[in-house]
């Protein structure tokens, strides 16, 4: 059986073992010195990122990506205010809102529903958020409660 002792080397090995430590080291501490300029960046877009949420405001937190689908936030927040949590409500969604996107008509009743809990949504709900619709489209035992310039109102049954 042959026996191995650790660090033992043959004649001329040691220069051999040698040169491999210092290209592991070398390309270590090249690996080292390339990659600080890209880590110094990174921490630093970080800072920029973490500024810019910093500035936003308590609105723009919390409706977030529902920018793009809602022409007005007000409506959502008075909404929120007025229907109880324990009711229902509908979304009416129409073309007459000034400031809507293509997407406002299409979308602003399931961001209602995510913004509004835990209200739920129901077709005969005795609250109707009105977006953009026509008040002649909805039945006449309904009451204005509140109302925006911009086409967005919310109603009650009485």
């Amino acid at each position: 059986m042959t026996s191995f002792r650790l660090g033992a080397t043959s004649r001329g090995g040691g220069r051999a073992h040698g040169a491999v430590r210092a290209g592991v080291v070398l390309t270590v501490a090249l690996c080292v010195a390339l990659s600080v300029p890209y880590y110094v960046r990174a921490v630093d877009r970080l800072g920029d990122e973490a500024t810019a949420n910093a500035r936003a405001n308590y609105d723009d937190r919390e409706i977030g990506g529902g920018h793009s689908i809602l022409a007005e936030t007000q409506a959502l927040y008075e909404a929120r205010g007025r229907i109880p949590e324990r009711a229902t409500y509908r979304v009416v969604a129409g073309p007459h809102v000034e400031g809507a996107t293509e997407l406002t008509e299409q979308y602003v009743d399931q961001f209602a529903r995510f913004f509004l809990m835990p209200r739920r949504p129901a077709p005969d709900a005795p609250w109707v958020l009105c977006y953009g619709c026509e008040h002649p489209g909805l039945d006449d035992t309904l009451d204005v409660v509140w109302e925006s310039p911009g086409g967005v109102s919310l109603w009650r049954r009485r």
